[in-house]
């Protein structure tokens, strides 16, 4: 009998549809006739039949997005099964749509998987975009290097997120600006001045700024670069490293790779400058960190060699992050730490996400020379913490 009903009522108005459901109903509360029913079956039917009447088309011509975004207009709150059962896409498909209606704000999640819920996002508080009074070139830094993250995982930058932001901090966007500017120019200008300009025009070298470090050697590095600072004073992480953060503490692999392409071309100009003729990646000291640079390894794809740097088992009940005393930390680093590499080469460019003491890149470099793999060792990271 379905098969006929579904065929019969699929032109006819919505009152019609929601009648034939609710008298289905009426069949299985009250046992009519011989029908076997059950809910399920007559909510996957109801469904089915608002979706024909909303969307009479054939299944392979649907555009998944606006109907999925309908559907839970007119449900509410849907799971990834239901949206299923009911359009009858696949289920790759629908999570693939429903991450990307994630990413642009459309919608939210509540739980998580296998049980999570979806539904429209509701119109969050949101200041008014203010016109800024900046020149051209302070402009251009506020839109490439202000950014906040909203919860959805949603990226926003440049003076949408200086409007938010003071709203969130109950002060004046023009003053925010400012001052956001002005920091920055300092923090770009002290990485200028202490930077060394090799002889031959070749990369900018930020050695200087390494041996800062306390616990970093004069003698291990021969050259140092990073992409940007970690933090800016009174704003908290940069741009670059709150995106690393992202994408490192939720395994974002999308936004991982987006990361490694901003970095790519500096990585290869320190290969063409300066004759690099190995690579290695400092391996993560967690499971996050190291699919991390297991992801940005198979990204970069470079046409050399790698030294193979091993983080052995350690027999201990504490992680790194939980040691308390440095000397221990350090113990812990040394001893975790393996160069399983037998060739040896002349330069050898060493890779890592970010650097905050410097310990653990110091303490790579120096295995590498110590167990003869290389001569020369150079350093590059994303992000570098350095006290203004």
């Amino acid at each position: 009998m379905l098969p006929e009903v579904y065929d019969a009522v699929a032109p006819t108005g919505m009152g019609r549809v929601d009648l034939l459901a609710d008298w289905y109903c009426d069949l299985a509360v009250g046992g009519w006739g011989n029908h076997n029913t059950n809910f399920n079956s007559l909510f996957t039917l109801r469904c089915k039949l608002k979706f024909c009447y909303l969307y009479p088309m054939n299944r392979s011509t649907i555009t998944t997005r606006p109907h999925i975004l309908a559907l839970l207009h007119s449900y509410t709150t849907l799971r990834p099964i239901q949206i299923h059962r009911m359009t009858g896409i696949s289920r790759q498909h629908i999570h693939s749509v429903l991450k990307r209606l994630l990413l642009e704000g459309e919608i939210v999640r509540r739980g998580r998987t296998p049980l999570s819920y979806y539904s429209l996002a509701t119109p969050a508080a949101q200041s008014s975009e203010a016109i800024l009074d900046l020149e051209p070139q302070q402009q251009e830094i506020v839109d490439r290097d202000f950014i906040i993250i909203k919860k959805e995982g949603r990226v926003v930058s440049g003076t949408r997120a200086i409007c938010d932001y003071a709203q969130e901090q109950n002060t004046d966007p023009q003053e925010l600006a400012d001052a956001f500017v002005q920091q920055r120019q300092k923090q770009l200008q002290s990485a200028h001045s202490a930077a060394l300009q090799d002889k031959d025009d070749g990369a900018t070298d930020q050695l200087q700024l390494l041996l800062e470090k306390e616990s970093v050697s004069k003698d291990v590095f021969e050259r140092f670069n990073f992409a940007d600072y970690l933090s800016i004073t009174h704003f908290g992480k940069t741009a670059l490293a709150q995106k690393l953060h992202a994408a490192k503490s939720s395994d974002n692999g999308p936004l991982q790779i987006e990361l490694f392409q901003e970095v790519e071309a500096q990585i290869h100009e320190y290969i063409n400058d300066y004759q690099i003729d190995a690579v290695a990646f400092v391996p993560g000291s967690s499971a996050y960190g190291k699919r991390l640079m297991d992801r940005w390894r198979e990204t970069l794809d470079l046409p050399l060699p790698h030294v193979n740097l091993v983080r052995a088992v350690m027999d201990t009940s504490a992680p790194q992050q939980g040691i308390s005393l440095a000397s221990d930390q350090t113990q812990y680093r040394h001893d975790s730490l393996i160069v399983d590499e037998h060739r040896t080469f002349d330069h050898v460019l060493l890779i890592d996400d970010q650097l905050l003491s410097g310990k653990t890149m110091s303490m790579a470099a120096q295995r590498m020379l110590d167990a003869g793999v290389t001569e020369r060792v150079s350093g590059f990271v994303m992000t570098f913490e350095r006290k203004l």
